[in-house]
């Protein structure tokens, strides 16, 4: 195995959470678990969101030398700022005690010196982004360029997209990291030369999994870590609403398995029905479920919002992360018969709100309850921002809001399975109830 000489933003900042994730990130990336969908869809953002940001900056360069061009790019960033310092640059390369980073943007400033600007595809700033923009100052001018200024660049959430042109001033919102970073510089050349050392051993230290493996990231490595750990039939993370001060206390207790927490130790009234159902292995009622679904008001709907949640904004009057509706699900119960379902899925590229809403507004009639299924109320939610997005039906809207009925409470408030698993969310919840109506079984499993 070759050993590295090198650390990175992307290794740095790993080092930082954990020095196994830095040393597999070096070496065994192969144990490292596939990005599933949302991370690639994350990553997709990211690139987005980029290449959005650098147009604020007209007539900058971008150094286009992938990773495989180290000495390339390094050559390009040094040529471009002797000859013209006038420019904003794209992904410079810089390198200082065997710390190699490339800058989002290296923007000049007007009475000299330059500005490094970091940015993220999120709407706010975090404490990581900081550390990140810190490493990127202290090589930048230990490599001896004058950069007077550290920012972090996001989106700003209170941008609404009005058609046409983006306002670029106003799509993104900039803070000032400077001081921050600066208070930060000192540290960074002693972390660097422990990071460099965990590189130059032969074998992975040795780190035990831990909370820090999701600290500030998920750690894709954390399958791969904890392979050869039993993890108890049903621990305490099964508890809803379980607090850190009982996980402690029953730590201490060397309790880790639901079955083993003792008869007298303090429960609210929903981790007590859940304890039971564990201990007595079965499902446990504890709420009158009858009378719960007596509210339904027949003819009984049931219904599902999708919706979609773009970074940059592409339909007027929506921000930045807002969830746009492009598809929903209606089965509908008269008379005892056998359900008749009606859809609606936006297939084109154009604004799907306003034909989703003729469409929806059909399909759920004027009476009857509307069965929904959803901790955060979701469909509310969404059917108010149809209705502020079609304002010339938001009182059709605002009375199918009225009839919604979230099954969710029903559940979580009048029944509990051990199969559950401390979860109330549909899709543990559906297999458990109906075995032969699982999701995979759904045409849209990935909706």
């Amino acid at each position: 195995m070759t050993r590295v000489t090198r650390l990175s933003k992307s290794r740095y900042i790993a080092g930082e959470q954990c020095h196994l994730k830095l040393w597999y990130d070096t070496y065994a990336r192969n144990l490292e678990a596939e990005p599933d969908d949302a991370l690639n869809a994350k990553f997709a953002t990211g690139h987005e969101v980029g290449e959005m940001a650098c147009r604020r900056y007209p007539g900058g360069h971008l150094v286009a030398h992938d990773y495989r061009h180290t000495a390339d790019a390094l050559a390009e960033t040094r040529q471009l700022i002797e000859s013209d310092a006038s420019i904003a640059l794209f992904e410079p390369a810089f390198i200082h005690q065997n710390v190699l980073v490339r800058v989002d943007v290296l923007e000049p400033l007007p009475d000299g010196g330059w500005r490094l600007v970091e940015v993220k595809s999120t709407t706010k700033l975090k404490d990581v982004f900081v550390r990140d923009a810190a490493l990127q100052l202290w090589v930048l001018r230990g490599a001896g360029l004058d950069v007077r200024e550290a920012c972090v660049l996001t989106l700003n959430k209170q941008y609404v997209y009005e058609g046409g042109e983006y306002d670029l001033n106003a799509l993104f919102k900039q803070y000032s990291v400077t001081a921050e970073a600066n208070a930060l510089l000192s540290t960074i050349g002693t972390n660097v030369s422990v990071m460099l050392d965990v590189l130059s051993k032969r074998e992975a230290p040795d780190i035990q999994a831990g909370d820090h493996c999701f600290e500030p990231y998920t750690c894709r490595y954390h399958a791969h870590c904890t392979r050869d750990i039993k993890h108890p039939d049903h621990g305490l993370d099964e508890l809803p609403n379980f607090l850190p001060k009982q996980r402690s206390e029953l730590k201490e207790q060397d309790i880790e398995e639901i079955r083993d927490i003792p008869a007298d130790y303090p429960l609210t009234n929903l981790q007590r029905v859940v304890c039971r159902a564990v201990k007595e292995d079965r499902a446990i009622i504890h709420g009158n479920i009858q009378r719960q679904m007596a509210q339904t008001i027949p003819p009984v709907r049931y219904l599902d919002l999708e919706a979609i949640s773009l970074a940059i904004p592409r339909f007027p009057g929506t921000r930045p992360y807002d969830s746009v509706p492009f598809l929903f699900s209606v089965h509908s119960l008269q008379n005892g018969s056998k359900p008749e379902h009606s859809y609606y899925l936006h297939d084109k590229d154009d604004d799907p709100r306003p034909q989703l809403v003729d469409r929806l507004i059909d399909a759920l009639g004027t009476s009857g309850s509307i069965c929904t299924y959803s901790k955060y109320n979701d469909e509310k939610s969404l059917l108010n921002r149809l209705a502020f997005a079609v304002p010339e039906r938001a009182q059709e809207l605002a009375t199918i809001s009225a009839r919604l009925f979230n099954l969710y409470w029903v559940v979580r408030y009048t029944y509990y399975h051990p199969g559950f698993r401390g979860s109330f969310s549909l899709k543990q919840v559906l297999p458990v109830l109906a075995p032969d109506m699982g999701y995979s079984d759904l045409e849209l499993t990935d909706s």
